[in-house]
């Protein structure tokens, strides 16, 4: 009896954490994610982007992202929200009356889906890809 518990002791000492096969296999799922991630970043900046303004479930303007262009912008459906569009072809949520300031915090939104909203004033803010960049054959899984 002692021999055999001796010789499980000593297998499991020998047993290592990863063998190579192991490592090589978690490295090729790294390199395929890094593939993965770098390629959906490519297709969106190549997206014309345009931001999508909604107060109170009605969508009040598009504004496109473009770059080298610099404003503030104000809407009488949500007079309390001031947005600002950077000359980098982003766009932020730049004053609010509601108490927290989530939306503010929210920071500058740039890539297509991103998106920020202010509860209290019932306002949505997304980033979305010009018409031509969506596929039709796809499903609408928002709506």
């Amino acid at each position: 009896m002692n021999k055999m518990q001796d010789n499980s002791a000593s297998k499991q000492a020998k047993r290592i954490f990863m063998r190579p096969t192991d490592l090589l296999i978690v490295g090729l799922l790294l390199l395929f994610a890094l593939v993965l991630h770098l390629w959906g970043r490519q297709q969106d900046d190549a997206a014309v982007k345009k931001a999508e303004i909604y107060c109170d479930n009605n969508l009040i303007a598009v504004i496109a992202l473009t770059e080298g262009k610099e404003r503030f912008l104000s809407f009488p459906e949500c007079p309390e929200i001031v947005f600002y569009q950077s000359e980098r072809g982003t766009i932020a949520f730049r004053e609010s009356s509601c108490p927290d300031k989530v939306c503010i915090k929210s920071g500058e939104l740039y890539r297509v889906n991103d998106w920020a909203a202010c509860l209290p004033n019932r306002v949505l803010l997304k980033i979305v890809g010009s018409a031509d960049d969506i596929d039709s054959d796809l499903p609408d899984l928002i709506a």
